[in-house]
């Protein structure tokens, strides 16, 4: 399993590369109201409480989660924990009801996982219980996550989350390519703006910044901001029907190396 370190610093971009134990990214402003990026998979994101455990350490709380389920019956859930570290897990999906399911657990990136996990949610894409316990590398896991059960924002609102599966690559001057699978952006009612790109290895990157251009196709987002990385950049992300990713392509300095990315 793979854990992601993500802390602030002023003044500089982002991305912050994932360690042993979960790979994703943060994305915490305004998860309240999710955008179903394709209509050939679920997208649930949600933000909420819950707790998350392994083997003897220390728990941790949960403040969001993301469940996609492909139309393979795959997912992939992503557990946002307090201290901006994330934890994902793979599994097989197989439904209960209209709004109900289990998720069979097969790996978390390039680690093993065993378990269940109970998933409820609400037509409008918000999770309502996520539910389960198993094993990762061999330690024992229990979790346990409620979704804010709020009213949706009106359809004007400004704010944008968009959660989308495909397929990409993400170059960084000293290091392997990495393919990217999925990516997540989202921009708050204040313009700030989050990119966060999940590799098929497990790993994540997340770059945070500021939304500068948009129109009725894209939006064009300036990174201020990393963890423990200086750089510079922006995304484009060209926008769908739906507010779908078209495309989002990137590019910057990182640490003073260049990096590009390119997903559809």
């Amino acid at each position: 399993m793979i854990l992601s370190n993500l802390k602030s610093k002023s003044s500089s971009i982002v991305l912050s590369a994932t360690l042993l134990l979960s790979p994703l990214t943060v994305i915490m402003p305004n998860l309240n109201h999710p955008v179903l990026a394709q209509s050939n998979q679920i997208n649930l994101l949600n933000q909420g409480k819950g707790t998350w455990s392994l083997g003897r350490t220390k728990p941790m709380n949960i403040t969001s989660a993301s469940v996609t389920i492909g139309t393979d019956n795959k997912a992939q859930i992503t557990l946002f924990l307090s201290d901006h570290r994330t934890v994902r897990l793979d599994g097989d999906f197989s439904r209960q009801s209209a709004t109900q399911g289990r998720i069979n657990l097969t790996n978390s990136g390039m680690a093993d996982a065993q378990g269940s996990l109970l998933l409820e949610y609400k037509r409008d894409n918000t999770i309502s219980l996520l539910n389960g316990q198993g094993t990762l590398d061999g330690q024992n896991f229990r979790t346990i996550f409620r979704g804010n059960q709020t009213s949706s924002k009106p359809e004007n609102t400004p704010n944008l989350n968009i959660q989308q599966s495909g397929e990409g690559l993400f170059t960084l001057q000293s290091r392997p390519n990495q393919n990217i699978t999925s990516v997540f952006v989202s921009v708050d009612s204040q313009q700030k703006a989050r990119v966060s790109l999940i590799f098929q290895n497990g790993n994540s990157f997340n770059f945070e910044g500021r939304q500068t251009q948009k129109d009725a196709y894209s939006i064009r987002i300036q990174v201020d901001r990393s963890g423990m990385a200086d750089a510079t950049g922006f995304f484009t992300v060209e926008l769908g029907a739906g507010n779908s990713i078209n495309n989002l392509i990137g590019q910057g300095t990182l640490d003073g190396q260049n990096f590009l990315a390119n997903f559809r």
